[in-house]
């Protein structure tokens, strides 16, 4: 005989029902409040400021001023063009000056793309008054590249990349002079020496005919000696033919000379052990088209007497630094950071920021990937104050603690795309980043350091 199952009596399940009832409701209202107390304690306690706070944008005038098709006024707002950029940028802590330098478009790559352009008004120096916030003034140096203020002396130098001129003028009547370099020099990074009164200039040299041959010719690879007083050149230090290392694995040429030479990268002028520092590194075939990196363990930190204007020492970076390009030094730590850009895995090659004493001449033992910097790294900024290293990034900064007995990073930050160039008021604190476009127009975009952000 088939049974009948026994149903629970309906009052046991109405029970069961109620329970699961509460249970939902309860968990229902716990999430709620959790979710108002979120709320209100973020409406009560806001989320602590990032480290890099931006505070305005300046409108810039085109890389064409007003040769640019419309613009009358050399400083009124202008629109982005292509192939434009921004390099080196100084400031005169007397005068409280900024000094930008704005290249223009790239002269090779308008000639590749076949764009007409006149290179007698492509760039500029754009002059930003620090205390008024505004720009005043600009100065039609073209294609510039590096520049320095000698603030002892109240003037700017300027190097026109395009054309080999290192350019001169005082800070209040802006009317240039120029000192004449050979040509194919390509004169890039400088310092200044205020004891010599010498302005140095990292040549990493150009090719002659770019739809010849990529490579620049090694004896274009130079370090320039100005005189600061009067414009003109004293000499210069060839890097490009120096004598391949021991230790260094490369092709070379005549007298165990690299056979496509040296590049030349940053240069920083040390006051305190008076010496002068340029960061090497032998070069690959440019002509290549699968772009080779540069032979493994060629990369050297070249020390230079600047009295007697030459070499005094060669130091061969870790092989874990490839093509080192940016570099700031901090003279009363006696320490170089070097920003060290090439990247490969199969070479355990990553962009990373080196340290390097410079009494000793050797760098100091860290891991690379504990001071991993952003994409696309280029110059490297001392903050004496705050004992901070700011690295310049064409997508961002990283910012690291080199106060005495420390030395990590703090972070990765982005403000914009291109930022690769940056000033920093010690004053004020305010970080200065020009780029080509945002929004279809150059812009200077000014930021504040937060050391209570993260």
């Amino acid at each position: 005989m088939v049974q009948n199952p026994i149903e629970a009596p309906r009052s046991q399940r109405m029970g069961v029902g109620r329970v699961f009832t509460w249970l939902i409701g309860a968990v229902s209202f716990g999430v709620l409040l959790s979710v108002l107390f979120l709320i209100a304690y973020q409406m009560i306690i806001p989320p602590p400021a990032r480290r890099v706070l931006l505070v305005r944008d300046i409108p810039l005038p085109s890389g064409l001023g007003k040769a640019s098709p419309g613009q009358t006024d050399p400083l009124a707002p202008g629109s982005s063009l292509d192939f434009d950029g921004f390099d080196f940028q100084a400031i005169d802590p007397l005068t409280h000056l900024l000094f930008i330098a704005h290249t223009g478009p790239a002269p090779d790559a308008m000639i590749l793309a076949h764009i007409p352009f006149d290179p007698t008004t492509d760039g500029h120096i754009l002059v930003f008054d620090l205390r008024q916030q505004k720009l005043i003034g600009r100065v039609p140096i073209p294609q510039v590249s590096g520049i320095v203020v000698a603030p002892d002396l109240h003037r700017v130098f300027a190097a026109d990349s395009e054309n080999n001129r290192i350019y001169s003028f005082d800070e209040t009547a802006p009317h240039p002079i120029f000192a004449q370099l050979p040509d194919n020099e390509g004169p890039d990074a400088m310092s200044y020496d205020p004891v010599d009164h010498k302005i140095f200039v990292s040549d990493p040299g150009a090719p002659v005919d770019i739809y010849k041959d990529m490579n620049a010719d090694r004896n274009n690879q130079n370090v320039f000696v100005i005189d600061a007083l009067t414009t003109r050149v004293i000499t210069h230090i060839n890097i490009g033919n120096l004598t391949k290392l021991p230790s260094e694995n490369a092709p070379v040429a005549a007298k165990n000379a690299p056979k496509f030479g040296m590049d030349v990268g940053h240069n920083k002028y040390d006051e305190v052990l008076h010496r002068l520092y340029v960061v090497t590194q032998i070069l690959p075939d440019a002509n290549d088209p699968a772009g080779p990196l540069p032979p493994a363990g060629t990369a050297e930190f070249v020390t230079i007497d600047p009295v007697a204007n030459r070499i005094i020492s060669r130091t061969v970076l870790p092989e874990s630094c490839s093509t080192p390009h940016g570099m700031t030094v901090d003279t009363q730590q006696h320490v170089a950071f070097v920003v060290c850009t090439d990247v490969d895995p199969d070479r355990h090659l990553l962009q990373h920021l080196l340290r390097m004493d410079v009494q000793t001449l050797k760098p100091f033992p860290e891991d690379p990937d504990a001071t991993r910097i952003n994409p696309a790294p280029d110059m490297a900024i001392l903050d004496h104050p705050l004992h901070l290293v700011f690295i310049a990034c064409n997508s961002g900064m990283t910012i690291f603690d080199v106060s005495p007995g420390h030395f990590h990073k703090l972070g990765d930050y982005a403000v914009d795309k291109g930022t690769h160039t940056m000033a920093i008021d010690e004053q004020t604190q305010l970080i200065y980043m020009p780029v080509a476009s945002a929004g279809g127009r150059p812009v200077l975009h000014i930021a504040k350091y937060n050391p209570n952000g993260i």
